[in-house]
Order: C-alpha cells, then structure tokens, then sequence
C-alpha cells in the first residue's frame, strides 16, 4: 500500500484530517496499526461514522469533505414514521380539562382538541370563547404541556375574561340607574 493510499484510510477510519493522519503515519514510521491506537490513546477515534472524500490540486493541501454515509441517514419516511408517532404519544399523554367553579366538567387528550379544532375550528373557538364568560377555566394537564407558563397563560386569559364580564355588568348597571 502506497503512504498516500494509508494516510487515506487512516483518515477514513480515524475521522481526522489528512494531515493528521500523514503525521501520525509518519510519527509511527508508516505502521497503521501504531498510528491508530495513538489516535485512541488521545481519544481522538470517531470510527466509521463519516465518509471522507480528497480533492487536491497542485498548490493545495488535501481538503477532506465528511458527510454521514446513506446507511446511517435515516429515510424521510422513517423520520416522519418516527416524528408523527412521538407526537401521537405526546398528544395522549397531555389532557386538555375545563373546569367550572372547581368541578372539572371535561378532561379530554390533546390529541382529541387537535383533531375537533382541525375539523371544527369555527364552531370550537366561540365556544372556548363562550366558556370564558360563563366562568369555565382552561388548563392543562401532563408532561409537555402541564408546566406551569402554559396554564398561567389560559390563567391570564380567563381573568382578563372575568374583567371584561365584570366591566360590562358594571357599565349595564349604570346605564339602569340614569
């Protein structure tokens, strides 16, 4: 094997550059076998994981060009397969609940509001809207959407509601008295 082809597959193998690798062939008098288990001892080893390509030209220095081999790049269908079926569980995990004056009236899976508000958005957001006046809180409940930020939002939403209600009665009371 010429010491070209072996600084090649040194770096190939190592995932380091081609000036590595001719350096550590030439620290270890052109043996492979010694070069790489100097790369490992300095930790240094990223294996198989990258392809490497050379391109030279008479006054430059070899540039090396990495990308994942096809084997290891997942297929588009598997990546949607794989996002989609995160986003089911997560979408079961999470509850979406209205409760009114402390008693939850429904508890119901994110995924289920997705798919109603999909279908029947126009019909879902006055009745959201609806609920708010008629003291229904939102909230939700579980690992993703639980936190704390999320419902003190549906929070905020349902007292800026509760001072709307409360400003029209008093305007309405007002309007009677004169």
């Amino acid at each position: 094997m010429e010491h070209i082809e072996m600084v090649e597959k040194l770096a190939e193998k190592t995932g380091v550059t081609y000036a590595e690798a001719k350096a550590a062939l030439e620290e270890n008098n052109w043996d492979m076998l010694d070069a790489l288990i100097s790369f490992e001892r300095k930790g240094r080893v990223h294996g198989e994981k990258t392809t490497a390509n050379y391109t030279t030209t008479a006054e430059e220095e070899p540039k090396q060009s990495t990308e994942a081999p096809k084997s290891e790049k997942g297929s588009g269908w598997e990546d949607f397969k794989r996002g989609f079926c995160t986003l089911m569980r997560k979408g079961m995990k999470n509850n979406f609940i209205v409760t009114r004056r402390g008693e939850e009236i429904i508890c119901v899976p994110v995924l289920i509001l997705v798919i109603v508000a999909c279908f029947c958005f126009w019909l879902l957001l006055p009745l959201l809207i609806v609920g708010l006046f008629c003291e229904c809180r939102y909230s939700f409940q579980g690992d993703d959407l639980g936190k704390k930020s999320v419902n003190d939002a549906m929070g905020k939403a349902s007292a800026y509601a509760d001072d709307l209600k409360q400003s029209v009665k008093t305007s309405l009371n007002e309007d009677k008295k004169e």
